[in-house]
């Protein structure tokens, strides 16, 4: 009797490892992703801004929180947001 009681314990843990393996496994698999979404959208807003200053286009982008949090959740569509309410004049205004 105690050896089955051991057993089926021992099966449980075994099960709920697996299960934590797989699930942290899937986080990561998606974190990576936002991660290398945020640095390149993040990259590309320094890039963009530093092409803008250049060529003198006429309008700027504002590197502030608000513009770096779009960019950073955002990436490349959250770099064209930033660039397109820039070119618009809509400020990006920490409230």
């Amino acid at each position: 009797m105690p050896l089955d009681f051991i057993t089926i314990n021992g099966l449980a843990i075994l099960v709920v490892a697996i299960a934590a393996f797989v699930g942290v496994y899937y986080v990561l698999k998606v974190m990576k992703y936002l991660i290398v979404n945020s640095v390149v959208g993040l990259i590309l807003l320094f890039i963009s801004n530093f092409v803008i200053g250049i060529l003198d286009m006429g309008f700027s982008v504002d590197i502030n929180w608000v513009s770096i949090m779009i960019c950073a959740l955002g990436g490349i569509p959250g770099v064209i947001i930033v660039i397109l309410l820039g070119f618009l004049g809509v400020p990006l205004v920490p409230v």
